[in-house]
């Protein structure tokens, strides 16, 4: 095939640029993403329940449903959090399962459940989640003259503001083709009032119940009727909807007689509504848009259409000030970018590298040519599969491009070797590439090997990995045939170029590599492992309990830790606080940011984001996003905060997380070391304050870790006396409408006008609760017809008890739990056993990220086992024998030996990248092994003698081994010193790699002749 290959050389190369040429543009084609796109498994149910207490909640609407989805098929855990007129149930699968069937069976399951549900219930709300409802970035909208926000003028500006926001900007931006949708919060909404004047009323003699009559009745559309005139017809419309606050002003109520207008008894006035919640940015108040992406759009065309939306409004609207926050699209570019050049870095580094050792321009040159042809190439292959180019199939391309020149070197050196010898340089072509096309084939598998059964990895793992064990695959393979097939045509052409003076192409170096001195240097070491023979053995003997040592010894975690500048604090100051108290607090809390320069934001009370997945925030929450300058500063910031909150507040519960975005929803890098599940064994009785702050004291001095704590929800219970209403012929709905119209909560109707919808309320003046009770009357219905109805105060009407219940209700699969959050844990079993001893009136139960880093541990290990197993099986089928391919994989416990030490001294985990690091690196490091024997078993073939045939084999391929070894090493190198989000996931797998490799290629080298020698001396 060589032969024929070499005398048709412009076909090939035709061939090879035509395939080069495709690959190029397809390269442009490709979309870029932050990571691959895995649709997450979990679906979320919203159920509303309004003026519903979180108890009762739970134990009509939630439980029911959530006993109903617990038989979805794939269900992997049940989740759900209740609190007053709201609750959030997760449900979470198992990675591979296909969300739009889960997603049908959901819905299934609730109208099921809906049978057994308060009619008054809404159907509860089903959210499928995916990577590309978490929005790209959030944009802010304040005014720049908002110094005294109380005064009318800045109320009236905002309320304007936020119009502007929802009407124009909102539906602007939407209008982009890249972008899905923009949701919105930190709206202040109007509504039109009416208060009462109670002592008018009490003359007139209306009530309110009158009062609300008279409201809808005059709100109502009867609809049309079509009626014919001669040859036309006339559609005429009966309406007396009302749209203008002037139509209510006008409302006409007949009582005793006589008529009186609605202006007359009330004042009205459109207001902003009751706030719960607000937005701040740079501790103004703000109106937030988060900008979701179309899926298969580019990031980057979006960031520039919607920067030209916002600088056109800016200059137009110069009172507006524009801020974008939480920016996805910086951490692309900077993590894409920074791998690319990363990988032209480990390209140079590479070639380098081969000019060193080979002394002359021409094989560099025919090695690199080689290389970008194989590189270009494989973009082919990511376009025809649908593959992105994103953090992880980028880092599979870098981990690649050291293993991808391997070929090439091998066929080259190999070559050159031949034409030392004497050959002609098509028969050095011929010899040296058909020599080794079967053990790089060999090679080739046993790296890809390694790389297949990770796909089998169950969660996020598996899928993550898919698209590094794809790029690794098409690199290797596409490098191999380019380097069996195109090398030693482009070998024969560059060689075959008559020397020409001053020419770059014949320029000879110096090589500072000498091939004698690499000789000696080899000879030298081998003498040496053979004259310490048994000390060697004993090395190796001894490196297989060092790596289960070692292995036990490692700090473990799920993902390597990524240094941020971003962080989210969750606060719940654990007090009946309203929004005002609750901004005045974060502000105090933002002061403490602004000494160390942070940009910060909040979201504080209840929000009306329509995507919000995760709980909802009450008035007394709020959540804080921080950025600082520097990684550094985090750490400060958070402890600075934290020691505050505690002097100040020491009720408040506070925990920290980083941002969501699609890597933090995917690896839940945020999750709880251990989370304590404690079942209550009494049913009857829900578990009571003072208990549980208790509890939560005694496990921080047992464990010695303050676990997050628990919120509770101070309650004013209003009982209304049924037997006095009896008494005094009182209307229970007459009471229940005052209090609310007390409150301000009564909402009677709607206001239509022609661009908007007003809520229109009745509510009373502001005032305390007792002076409510103290100072409203409620009117009796007179026993008998004439006589004249009395008013007695509400309070001899109603009782007034405090009372105490969790804020959140939690529960799972085993039913409602109380949760203790643990984070920062050393030693996981210890903590676990002393909150048993603790909590022994509890049923406990254990969840958290502990549980499933040590599920993903132990897959990895049982995937390297297959590995080894996998690799046995083509060495055995390529040397003929059952013995040879045990001596290649006994360096392995020496390379993983070699890995967790130096990550240890690191101080770096053993996570899922280190671990993926060191299978590789088993796959790579025994290539050097594979051309070693099968260059040692060719010599005693020919009839060498054994320690003959071991020094002549070292030296025919100990240029190839080192350069193969060194060019994996520089290729990795250059993700040592970058600092974006792929480098730093990517550096723990360089430091397994590197050190595994550098140890691996002298045991290559010394230690597995020896072995050879050891089995084969009595053969010799």
């Amino acid at each position: 095939m060589i032969k024929f290959l070499l005398q048709r050389p412009i076909a090939v190369l035709m061939a090879f640029t035509a395939f080069f040429i495709i690959g190029l543009v397809t390269y442009f084609t490709i979309p870029i993403s932050l990571l691959p796109d895995i649709a997450i498994p979990e679906i979320t149910v919203q159920v509303a329940g309004q003026n519903t207490s979180a108890r009762e909640l739970e134990n009509t609407v939630v439980k029911p449903i959530r006993q109903q989805l617990m038989q979805v098929a794939g269900l992997k855990d049940v989740h759900s959090e209740t609190r007053d007129g709201a609750s959030i149930i997760r449900l979470n699968f198992e990675f591979g399962t296909n969300t739009d069937l889960a997603f049908i069976e959901v819905n299934e399951k609730i109208d099921a459940a809906m049978n057994y549900l308060p009619k008054e219930i809404e159907r509860p709300r089903v959210i499928k989640a995916s990577a590309t409802d978490i929005p790209v970035f959030y944009l802010n909208l304040t005014l720049k003259t908002n110094e005294n926000e109380k005064s009318g003028i800045d109320e009236s500006a905002f309320l304007d503001l936020c119009q502007f926001a929802e009407t124009v900007i909102k539906r602007r931006i939407e209008q982009l083709p890249e972008v899905a949708m923009v949701d919105i919060t930190g709206i202040q909404k109007r509504q039109l009032q009416i208060v009462p004047d109670m002592k008018l009323m009490k003359i007139a003699d209306i009530t309110l119940d009158e009062l609300e009559s008279a409201l809808n009745s005059n709100n109502i559309e009867p609809g049309s009727m079509v009626v014919r005139d001669g040859y036309y017809e006339y559609n005429i419309k009966f309406s007396t909807l009302l749209r203008t606050p002037e139509d209510v002003q006008n409302i006409y109520i007949r009582k005793n007689g006589r008529i009186f207008q609605l202006k007359d008894l009330a004042n009205i006035a459109i207001v902003p509504e009751k706030e719960t919640g607000l937005s701040l940015a740079g501790n103004k108040r703000a109106v937030t848009l988060a900008v979701i992406k179309q899926s298969d759009e580019n990031m980057d065309n979006m960031k520039e259409a919607l920067k030209e939306v916002t600088d056109y409004f800016a200059s137009v609207y110069p009172d507006i000030e524009f801020s974008i926050t939480r920016n996805q699209t910086e951490l692309l570019d900077y993590t894409i970018s920074n791998l690319k050049q990363n990988l032209s870095l480990g390209f140079i580094f590479i070639c380098i590298v081969a000019i060193l050792f080979l002394g002359d321009v021409k094989s560099p040159a025919v090695i690199g040519l080689s290389m970008i042809v194989s590189l270009t190439i494989s973009f082919l292959f990511f376009y025809l599969c649908n593959m992105s180019l994103n953090i992880i199939s980028l880092s599979g391309l870098i981990l690649a491009l050291g293993m991808m020149i391997d070929s090439s070197i091998v066929v080259t050196e190999n070559i050159t070797q031949y034409r030392a010898k004497g050959d002609s340089l098509e028969e050095a072509c011929i010899k040296g590439t058909t020599e080794v096309i079967t053990p790089m084939l060999s090679s080739t598998f046993t790296t890809i090997a390694v790389f297949l059964p990770l796909v089998f990895m169950s969660g996020i793992a598996g899928a993550i990995f898919y698209d590094q064990a794809f790029a690794v695959t098409v690199g290797l393979m596409v490098s191999y045939f380019t380097g069996i097939m195109l090398l030693p045509v482009l070998y024969k052409l560059v060689y075959s170029i008559p020397e020409i003076k001053h020419s770059f192409i014949n320029l000879k170096i110096n090589n500072l590599v000498k091939e004698h001195t690499l000789d000696r240097f080899y000879d030298g070491g081998v003498d040496f492992i053979f004259d310490h023979k048994r000390s060697s053995l004993i090395f190796v003997i001894i490196t297989v309990p060092l790596c289960v040592v070692l292995f036990y010894v490692i700090p473990k975690s799920r993902m390597p830790e990524i240094d941020q500048n971003e962080l989210i604090v969750h606060l719940e100051w654990n007090e009946n606080i309203h929004i005002d108290e609750n901004r005045k607090r974060v502000s105090s809390i933002f002061a403490q940011a602004d000494k160390l320069g942070a940009e910060h934001t909040a979201y504080i009370g209840q929000q009306q984001f329509l995507l919000n997945r995760d709980r909802e925030l009450s008035v007394s929450e709020a959540e804080l996003y921080l950025k600082t300058l520097s990684t550094k500063d985090i750490a400060p910031l958070q402890s600075d905060i934290q020691q505050w909150i505690k002097q100040s507040y020491p009720n408040a519960v506070v925990s920290f997380a980083p941002p969501e975005t699609v890597f933090e929803k995917l690896f839940v890098t945020g999750e709880a070391d251990i989370v304590t599940e404690l079942y209550t064994r009494n049913k009857a009785e829900a578990p009571v304050a003072s208990t549980l702050f208790n509890l939560e004291k005694a496990l921080t001095v047992k464990t010695g870790i303050p676990p997050v704590g628990i919120a509770f929800d101070d309650q004013l219970n209003i009982s209304i006396d049924r037997q006095k209403l009896l008494l005094y012929n009182v209307d229970y709905n007459e009471v229940y409408k005052i209090l609310k119209t007390a409150f301000k909560e009564n909402e009677v109707t709607t206001l239509r006008s022609y661009q908007q919808y007003l809520p229109i309320t009745l509510a009373g003046n502001e005032q305390s609760i007792n002076q409510v009770l103290s100072n409203t009357l409620i009117r009796t219905s007179p026993a008998k017809s004439g006589e004249e109805p009395q008013y007695i105060p509400l309070q001899s009407l109603v009782h007034i008890t405090q009372g105490e219940d969790l804020k959140t209700i939690t529960a799972g699969k085993n039913g409602e739990y109380i949760p203790f959050s643990f984070y920062n844990v050393d030693d996981a079993e210890h903590l676990m056993g002393k909150v048993k001893e603790t909590v022994q009136n509890w049923d406990v139960d254990f969840s958290g990220s502990f549980f499933s880093n040590k599920q993903m541990l132990n897959e990895l290990v049982i995937i390297l086992f297959i590995s080894l197993l996998l690799m046995y099986f083509i060495l055995a089928a390529q040397f003929e024998s059952f013995l040879q391919p045990l001596i290649v994989l006994l360096e392995i416990p020496i390379d993983v030996a070699a890995a967790l030490l130096v990550l240890w001294l690191c101080g770096h985990s053993l996570n899922l990248m280190s671990a993926i690091g060191i299978v590789v690196t088993c796959g790579i490091v025994i290539n050097d092994s594979i051309l070693k024997l099968d260059a040692i078993n060719e010599l005693r073939k020919e009839g060498r003698p054994l320690m003959e045939s071991i020094h002549e084999a070292g030296r025919r391929r100990l240029r190839p081994i080192i350069m193969t070894s060194l060019t994996t090493i520089f290729g990795m190198v250059p993700l040592l010193f970058s600092f974006d989000m792929g480098s730093e996931l990517q550096k723990p797998l360089s430091i397994a790699m590197i050190s595994a490799m550098l140890l691996g290629t002298a045991v290559s080298l010394f230690v597995i002749p020896l072995i050879y020698w050891y089995i084969y001396r009595k053969h010799a």
